[in-house]
């Protein structure tokens, strides 16, 4: 009887099942093993241009801002003195009356990150509010509010930070206030990034000549910032209370939201910094 080559391959196989089994199953595997290869390579190869791209954002950064350094001499002496905080939010500002009312020093909000996207905004009043406040001679330091989800946004921020003032006197520190843990653009990013991501502006802002300074309120400081990151760094404390009940250092406190101050319409933050900076005599 003669038997096609189907016929003689089934006949195969069911006198030899388990055979079969085995070399099918080799098979199997060795395809198997052969598509993951392929696609680690291939993603090995997509994050190492991954990498090097994000490097090479960094290196931009780096080389454009390698001349902006702050030429000031400037002190931290202990000496408690009154200041406020501003920013767009407080309107015209009539820095004459400010300058009378015995103000020591102001903050200044440069810029922000929305909320929604990576886009970063100037803050409509800086150059009038810092100019003004450089011409009478109210010492300034700055802050800008980040939603920075990645090593790249927030040089970017820092650097956004350094061009903005280049032109100005700041002796004051330069602030880094994040406020959005587990919200908005950054609901899916870690606290060990975020605090990873501080550290790296503040760094950046020391290694041009500046003070630098971590906002908090009392919730996030005690639940979200490691700061054993930060012991270089001094700590602003917003707490909105007689007495602050915050048990860690801090250098400067926001101890209100609803301040007033003559050449301000309506209501200001008031702060009390346990340093001045100043420049040295």
């Amino acid at each position: 009887m003669q038997y096609s080559r189907f016929e003689k391959f089934t006949m195969f196989v069911a006198r030899h099942n388990r055979t079969t089994v085995i070399v099918f199953t080799c098979l199997l595997i060795a395809v198997i093993i052969n598509l993951v290869r392929v696609s680690y390579s291939e993603r090995m190869e997509l994050e190492s241009n991954d990498f090097d791209e994000i490097q090479n954002l960094i290196d931009d950064i780096k080389n454009n801002d390698r001349d902006l350094y702050n030429k000031l001499d400037v002190v931290k002496v202990k000496k408690e003195v009154k200041g406020i905080d501003i920013s767009a939010w407080q309107g015209d500002i009539d820095w004459e009356k400010v300058k009378d009312s015995g103000i020591d020093f102001v903050i200044i909000r440069c810029g922000l990150r929305s909320l929604a996207n990576e886009t970063m905004y100037e803050d409509s009043k800086f150059k009038y509010n810092i100019s003004e406040a450089n011409r009478l001679d109210i010492p300034v330091g700055i802050y800008f509010y980040s939603t920075a989800i990645s090593e790249v946004e927030v040089l970017e921020e820092a650097s956004y930070v350094l061009n903005l003032i280049k032109d100005y006197k700041v002796t004051y520190p330069i602030v880094y206030d994040f406020e959005t843990f587990g919200s908005n653009r950054t609901k899916d990013i870690s606290d060990y990034k975020i605090n990873k991501n501080a550290l790296r502006f503040l760094d950046y802002i020391r290694g041009h000549g500046y003070y630098a300074m971590l906002y908090s309120n009392l919730t996030t400081l005690n639940n979200h910032w490691n700061l054993n990151y930060f012991n270089d760094y001094d700590i602003w404390l917003a707490q909105y209370i007689d007495k602050a009940t915050y048990e860690g250092e801090y250098s400067m406190w926001q101890y209100a939201d609803n301040g007033r101050v003559d050449g301000i319409k309506g209501n200001v933050d008031l702060d009390i910094s346990y340093y001045a900076y100043e420049e040295r005599k």
